[in-house]
């Protein structure tokens, strides 16, 4: 990055008010003496906890902890005049030490604030994440932060946030900023850092979190960073404070579309253009008086050059998870000041520091017990569908099927939180059974920080979320389908089929519950996650508020885990609420094997097939009451995961049908006629009319070439016995369906 030279007149610095902050960097008289003097600006984001150098999930090196952080710091105060240390935030989330003292221990002697603490941060910026907890278990991290007794290691940080504001006395909750002066040849030079808090924090967390407050004033309608600099805190600082350099350390992203997902993860959002949630360029380019920025919450490393309202270039840096970000500015004597090369210090290449790790082995040994101890027993047929977004699966029915058990709700609303191609079926590893335990809940439920509800949903709300939810996907050309993410619920309890080729608002058709159509008043106790709830007017992101209307504060909430008398001690937490479900089934001398699924979806990019049509599982079902089974005997289960049917039992028991090949039968596509006839040969080699010997004949059908190859044996049985008509035009349509008359008519010529 080219350096940048700025001049600065200097200010008289007004009276400072009680509520702010000044601290005095301490240099040698040596380097007060120097014509120059070297500062150094350091920041780290989105460090989810990262405390330790073992991951006790996995027992895999953390390479980029806080630990060396600690040991980068030290070599490079040694080797700057001065230092400025900011932690931009999300902190005391996203590994499971920080989950477990949070949870477990409700964050009394929080080890996030002894690593910040002891690091020496001269500032902490809260992260949206800090708010997925309660306001007694913030407080607790910032009395930490601020403790000046003997009690805790390190230094007293600072908190800094502008834009958390009491609705009522319109002031903010924490410090707004803080103003650090050094000593640069006899003379003081002001270094101001203001903190902003992501404005969409109301989109994913809990009123009760931030109760009595907003991310904005109330005059902000836009609710930008950039209003907020220029009406309240740019004279402050600027002339007010007489800063000579203004750092906005703020929990933001750049506007790269990216929204950070957990440690070392980022989603991509597509989005480019002007949000809320991303932007710091917004800022930069429509104010002046900053000359730095600090950014985050994308979990994108990185430095970045802007240009502000004057044209002027501002650095932006952002750690993004795993590094330390550095900036120098060179300061003389006169008071102007050169920006020097920003970068991100790799955290990788440092050892870790000794003192950090024995003071953070306590939580580690607390931790490893707790998340690896066995809970359970896995064993069963799991399939080993890792595409949790398109398909449903043994992994998302165990989710559902845990989210039931602990609220009595009629039905769940999930959407997946897997680790990337993961499924459950993968801890078998080939073998019969294999031991369960907690670290291996997060694998299949990531995010601890979704605590379980239960509210009351009608008919109309849900299938208008469902709607809504098929915005997500995307059908590719080659008609595979695409997309979904954390606003893409799934919905258990009740039978779907999604049409993509349907128009918007009409894709999601047969929704059904207990075997009958669910109407627009029918009412639903329907258990979900924190997340959706944390919706409202202001913050909507996923559109449930807009969609459904029901927010924390409706009376549609029924139940709320996280101070229920079940699962108050963990917190509500949805992973940890797994966890219990396996217990309590371990208790009872279960092993946990694939849930049987109480409803069925199906995710389909055409169109929905027209009134009358049969569908797979109804065709099988015909063809069984045609057998006339008295008693019906018991079957093998058939080896679908997507239906429960006896009679489809029995039609994969007798060879009549094998599904897609890939652990499927998709019960609710419309059978095809190349369909129908496999199974009328099939069912006819059962009854003993089938085919014998050598019998091959030709087929003749003046569409013969569009047949599929695994259909040739039963086009040409059809030749033989004609259970499938065709027409004058000799044209068998093998992809056409049938109709419930036809369908009859073929098991009826079947029978005969």
């Amino acid at each position: 990055m080219a350096s940048h030279k700025r001049t600065l007149r200097r200010l008289t610095a007004g009276a400072m008010t009680a509520a702010l902050l000044m601290s005095c960097a301490g240099v040698s008289a040596l380097a007060a003496e120097k014509d120059t003097f070297t500062l150094g600006i350091y920041s780290t984001t989105d460090m989810h906890g990262k405390c330790y150098d073992l991951n006790p999930i996995d027992g895999k090196e953390v390479k980029n902890s806080y630990l060396k952080v600690a040991t980068a710091m030290k070599e490079e105060r040694a080797a700057m005049d001065g230092t400025i240390l900011i932690d931009n935030g999300d902190i005391i989330q996203g590994s499971s030490i920080i989950s477990y003292n949070m949870n477990m221990e409700g964050g009394v002697d929080n080890p996030m604030a002894i690593c910040l603490r002891y690091i020496g941060y001269d500032a902490f910026v809260p992260g949206n994440h800090e708010f997925n907890f309660d306001m007694e278990t913030q407080q607790i991290f910032y009395d930490m932060l601020a403790d000046t007794s003997d009690k805790y290691p390190g230094t007293l940080v600072d908190a800094l946030c502008a834009n958390y504001i009491n609705i009522e006395t319109q002031e903010p909750n924490l410090t707004p900023y803080k103003v650090m002066t050094f000593d640069v040849g006899g003379q003081e030079f002001k270094v101001g850092i203001l903190g902003f808090e992501n404005v969409n924090v109301p989109n994913w967390d809990l009123p009760t979190h931030y109760e009595g407050s907003d991310f904005v004033h109330k005059d902000n309608t836009e609710r930008t960073y950039a209003y907020e600099w220029v009406n309240y805190w740019q004279k402050a600082l600027r002339e007010d404070e007489g800063c000579d350099f203004v750092i906005v350390a703020s929990h933001s992203g750049e506007d790269s579309g990216l929204v950070g997902a957990g440690d070392g993860d980022a989603v991509e959002t597509g989005k480019t253009d002007f949000s809320p949630e991303n932007q710091v360029r917004h800022l930069v380019e429509n104010t002046t008086g900053i000359d730095m920025v600090i950014a985050g919450h994308n979990h994108k490393v990185g430095v970045t050059e802007m240009k502000n309202a004057d044209g002027q270039t501002v650095p932006c840096v952002n750690g993004g998870t795993s590094t330390l970000t550095k900036t120098t500015v060179t300061i003389a004597a006169d008071g102007s000041f050169t920006i020097g090369q920003s970068e991100n210090l790799d955290l990788t290449t440092y050892e870790n520091d000794a003192g950090l790790k024995e003071l953070m082995q306590p939580y580690y040994d607390r931790t490893l017990p707790f998340i690896t101890e066995q809970i359970g027993t896995l064993s069963g047929d799991w399939d080993d569908e890792t595409d949790l977004f398109h398909v449903q699966s043994d992994t998302m029915n165990l989710v559902h099927e845990a989210q039931l058990w602990a609220t009595g709700a009629d039905l769940s609303l999930a959407s997946p939180v897997a680790n990337k191609d993961f499924c459950i079926g993968q801890l078998l590893n080939g073998a019969e059974s294999a031991p369960i335990s907690l670290k291996d809940c997060y694998s299949f439920y990531k995010y601890d920080n979704n605590l379980i509800y239960m509210i009351e949903m009608t008919g109309k709300q849900i299938k208008d979320w469902l709607e809504d939810c098929t915005k997500d996907y995307t059908v590719e050309a080659d008609g595979t389908i695409t997309g979904g993410g954390f606003g893409t619920d799934q919905l258990y309890g009740m039978d779907y089929d999604i049409y993509m080729g349907n128009p918007e608002g009409s894709r999601v058709v047969n929704l059904t519950y207990q075997g009958k159509p669910v109407t627009d008043d029918q009412t639903f106790k329907v258990a979900l996650n924190s997340y959706r709830l944390s919706a409202n007017a202001a913050g909507d992101e996923f559109g449930w508020y807009a969609t459904t209307g029901i927010t924390m504060g409706t009376d549609a909430v029924l139940w709320d885990g996280s101070v229920s008398e079940e699962f108050g001690s963990i917190g509500g937490s949805v992973t940890l609420v797994i966890a219990e479900y396996i217990k309590a089934m371990t208790a009872e001398g279960k092993d946990i094997t694939p849930p049987e699924a109480k409803s069925h979806w199906t995710l389909n990019a055409g169109t929905a097939p027209a009134a009358g049509t049969v569908t797979r599982q109804a065709f099988v079902e015909k063809l069984f009451e045609a057998q006339g089974l008295d008693p019906v005997p018991e079957f093998t289960k058939a080896p679908f995961s997507d239906v429960t049917s006896t009679a489809v039992d029995w039609a994969a028991s007798e060879g009549i049908v094998s599904g897609d090949g890939a652990g499927k039968f998709n019960p609710n596509a419309p059978i095809t006629r190349e369909q129908a006839a496999v199974m009328l040969m099939n069912a006819a080699t059962v009854l003993e009319k089938g085919p014998t010997g050598m019998w091959a004949v030709q087929i003749t059908y003046a569409d013969a070439d569009s047949i599929a190859s695994w259909a040739t044996d039963g086009a040409m049985w059809n030749i033989i016995q004609k259970y499938i008509p065709v027409g004058e035009d000799n044209l068998f349509n093998p992809q056409g369906t049938i109709t419930a008359a036809e369908a009859d008519a073929m098991i009826a010529a079947l029978m005969a």
